[in-house]
């Protein structure tokens, strides 16, 4: 189809040769002819010789904290053995302005590279794609579109402040004995389930010298499996923790405490007080699925519907609630309704508590800003929930 500027070519050549026939002038009739004759040249080339392109995305995370630049990538692949003529290429990207660009000629057999940055701005998910590629002639008179349906996902997630791992105990459904300690990398027993036979191919090392003299036979120990610690972290979404802004800051200091107990070795799932979760994840390289529902979260319920929360769990909740900053009772309540070992606020409260604060004994962490936790982060002992100390 013409462009603008053809379109605009084509209107003034009709009525230039309108105006040719109507009074007569050669001139006018040439000029209008020879313009609308440049049009349909432009568009029946666009039709006869189109564009043979693919294209390729990449970008340079799937997964990116809120304010860190993405860089888009796109690799236009000329499949022809002529030369591409040049190429508009726009790219949807939601929750932003289009991307666009034109591309110079890409010889044939060849590959040309070109690309632009997103700068996202809000929690979220970003799906970039379709891609128009526009082929225009030489003179801008005439183009060709093609779509590329494929589209890319990329998670914008809260930022994530670096906090020391903690040592979590292990559920007291494992029945271990009390002076159990996790290592860095899990739950490694010291102490043995049972005696068996020695079979070949048995660690010497683990023989039970004291069995195999008594018995007669060679005894070796099996020793109870390594066990990870659990954490769950519940975010009050009641409100005014249902607001965006205060819930950019909640979901931040959930990350923040996912990501270290996920390195650390041990297990880690999310809650929200009116019932939404993550499953329990197990593994550091689950959490992104972590990331993605910290991404997601929007919006609140006034009341609290947490259920099953795990036994053997240490219980962290984030809450900006001005109540729970103030008021010494709320904060217990809370702590006890959501069965937590600490309490952490964010905001300023009803009488502007302009400063963080800490009361480890009492189970909570107050930040008014980031790049506070860090230096705050502590997760204290609590009765009935184990105790929990820094790596």
């Amino acid at each position: 189809m013409p462009t603008a500027i053809g379109w605009k070519l084509l209107a003034l050549g009709v009525l230039a040769v309108v105006a040719g026939r109507a009074f007569a002038i050669l001139e006018f009739y040439v000029i209008g002819a020879a313009a609308v004759s440049a049009v349909v040249v432009a568009l029946a080339v666009r039709l006869v010789h189109p564009s043979r392109l693919s294209l390729r995305r990449l970008v340079s995370s799937e997964m990116v904290p809120v304010a860190e630049p993405v860089e888009v990538t796109l690799h236009v692949a000329n499949l022809a053995r002529l030369r591409s003529p040049t190429v508009r290429v726009s790219e949807h990207v939601s929750g932003e302005p289009d991307a666009g660009f034109s591309l110079a000629p890409v010889p044939g057999r060849s590959t040309a590279t070109s690309g632009y940055r997103l700068h996202p701005a809000r929690r979220g998910v970003l799906e970039i794609g379709p891609t128009v590629v526009s082929d225009i002639d030489g003179l801008g008179l005439a183009r060709r579109r093609r779509t590329f349906a494929r589209r890319t996902r990329v998670v914008v997630h809260p930022p994530i402040e670096p906090l020391v791992s903690p040592r979590l105990p292990v559920g007291g459904a494992l029945s271990l004995p009390s002076d159990f300690h996790r290592r860095s990398l899990g739950l490694e027993s010291d102490e043995f389930d049972v005696l068996r036979p020695y079979v070949e191919g048995d660690d010497l090392r683990h023989i039970h010298w004291r069995s195999t003299a008594r018995l007669d036979e060679f005894t070796v120990r099996r020793f109870q499996p390594s066990r990870p610690g659990r954490m769950t972290v519940i975010i009050d979404t009641r409100p005014p923790g249902d607001l965006a802004s205060a819930q950019d800051r909640t979901t931040s200091v959930a990350a923040s405490i996912a990501d270290a107990v996920l390195r650390s070795g041990d297990e880690a799932q999310i809650l929200t007080t009116d019932g939404r979760r993550t499953r329990l994840l197990s593994h550091y390289s689950e959490a992104g699925v972590a990331l993605e529902f910290l991404a997601l979260l929007e919006g609140g319920r006034p009341d609290i519907d947490v259920q099953s929360i795990g036994q053997g769990s240490v219980v962290v909740a984030v809450s900006a609630s001005p109540d729970a900053i103030d008021d010494e009772s709320a904060r217990h309540e809370l702590a006890e309704r959501l069965e937590a070992s600490l309490i952490v606020t964010y905001g300023s409260g009803h009488r502007s508590t302009a400063a963080p604060g800490v009361d480890y004994e009492g189970g909570w962490i107050h930040l008014t800003g980031p790049g506070q936790l860090p230096s705050l982060w502590r997760v204290p002992a609590s009765a009935g929930r184990g105790v929990v100390n820094l790596a």
